[in-house]
């Protein structure tokens, strides 16, 4: 340990806390293994939490004729292979895992506190884990590792301090995931009122006509593939899907590939539609004139201002998929677009007006979205920072009477012995 540890903690292992094991895996090939009810838990099972259910189940045969074992409750686990390393989960069942998982069976009661500790080391597992092909950590590293073990009485403490803590935090994210949504919400609520006439507080004559009457529409065209590339050379090249999302009506395409033999074309400010796929009806402005694939269609306003093209067709998306012909890759035609029914005020100041509110209302909605990520950022660390200030010893207070760490450890060894004694 780099830094000095508080009164009457004890510098140790975690094989000296901890009986480690790991599992195994029953022959794929026999039916009969994967035919039982006990559970069997893998790497992609471990949630950081508590386990209280397996993805997939083995038989008592499956058990008895692999290296898997069966572990009690109150065994905790971590990932010791590949990009899950250092995951971890308490086990509330009974359940065999396979060989990508260290088991701890912890001595005393210390097993939601060695969960803790382990969660607390997460980073250092990875960092061990790096270099190869297959990054991965083993029992022994494990065992090797060096922990501050606390007296009984303060894990106690440091443990129900933990429990409230995360439990608060769990609220905090639920709230705010419900922000995330709201805003959604209210954003899609703001283009509905939009182009329904009551966002602005007058609303003039309106008229129902289509896009082929008020825009120019452009179908793209894909140029050969071999005059794509991302080096900057060329036209910019918009084509497909990547390009598209969100309900922003004002988000603006970005640069990301190009082409040296451009086809049909779209101006800065053009509408772009997706034509072809599973997001067909998605859209986006074109931050800049660009070559348009097949993939992509243009709505060029000449008679209502492009911004509220933008804004009511925002909200067709839904509506545009759900029509496109082809049941596994729907697409739909220059035709379509043509003849898509557009509700707008015959006045363009009313038109900009609308517009305005719109711009005004998301711009809210973006510096609100903007505090959120900021929030949920330090949420998602807080985690972290918390399970480093328990095991520096800063989270509870230290007394006396805890008595001492090396008691603590000597217990264990005594203990250890005698099991060993009972196991021969």
């Amino acid at each position: 340990m780099e830094k000095k540890l508080p009164d009457n903690w004890v510098e140790t292992t975690l094989g000296d806390i901890a009986e480690w094991s790991s599992g195994g895996t029953p022959r794929r090939g026999v039916k009969e293994y994967y035919s039982g009810d006990i559970p069997w838990i893998k790497t992609g099972d471990l949630n950081d939490g508590i386990i209280h259910e397996a993805s997939e189940y083995i038989s008592e045969e499956g058990l008895n004729n692999s290296s898997a074992k069966l572990f009690p409750i109150g065994s905790v686990a971590i990932a010791m292979y590949g990009a899950t390393i250092g995951k971890t989960g308490l086990f509330a069942i009974n359940a065999a895992t396979n060989q990508a998982c260290g088991v701890a069976k912890p001595y005393f009661e210390m097993n939601v506190f060695i969960h803790y500790l382990l969660k607390s080391q997460k980073q250092a597992f990875i960092d061990k884990g790096k270099g190869g092909a297959q990054p991965n950590i083993s029992q022994t590293v494990i065992k090797a590792h060096k922990i501050g073990l606390p007296p009984l009485l303060e894990q106690k403490r440091i443990v129900t301090k933990l429990d409230g803590l995360f439990a608060h935090l769990e609220e905090v994210k639920i709230r705010l995931e419900k922000v995330s949504q709201l805003l959604k919400d209210f954003r899609q609520a703001v283009l509905t009122k939009a182009v329904t006439g009551k966002l602005t507080k007058k609303k003039g004559s309106w008229e129902r006509t289509t896009l082929g009457e008020v825009a120019i529409i452009t179908m793209g065209q894909s140029p050969p593939g071999t005059s794509y590339n991302t080096t900057g050379d060329g036209v910019p090249l918009i084509n497909g899907p990547v390009e598209f999302g969100g309900i922003d009506p004002f988000s603006r395409t970005k640069k990301v590939k190009y082409t040296t033999e451009p086809t049909k074309m779209c101006e800065e400010n053009d509408l772009l539609i997706c034509v072809r796929g599973s997001t067909t009806g998605r859209l986006n402005i074109a931050g800049f004139d660009a070559c348009i694939g097949r993939g992509v269609a243009s709505i060029q306003s000449t008679e209502v201002e492009q911004k509220y093209i933008n804004i009511f067709m925002r909200l067709q998306y839904a509506k545009i998929l759900s029509e496109g012909t082809g049941s596994t890759f729907p697409s739909i035609s220059g035709s379509y677009i043509k003849s898509f029914v557009i509700d707008m005020p015959i006045d363009s100041t009313e038109q900009k007006k609308i517009v305005l509110h719109v711009e005004t209302l998301f711009s809210k909605a973006e510096a609100i979205e903007e505090k959120y990520s900021t929030v949920k950022q330090k949420a998602d660390k807080l985690p972290q920072a918390i399970l480093a200030k328990a095991f520096r010893g800063e989270l509870v207070e230290q007394f006396s009477y805890d008595g001492d760490a090396n008691e603590l450890l000597k217990e264990i060894q005594k203990l250890k012995s005698e099991l060993k004694k009972k196991s021969k």
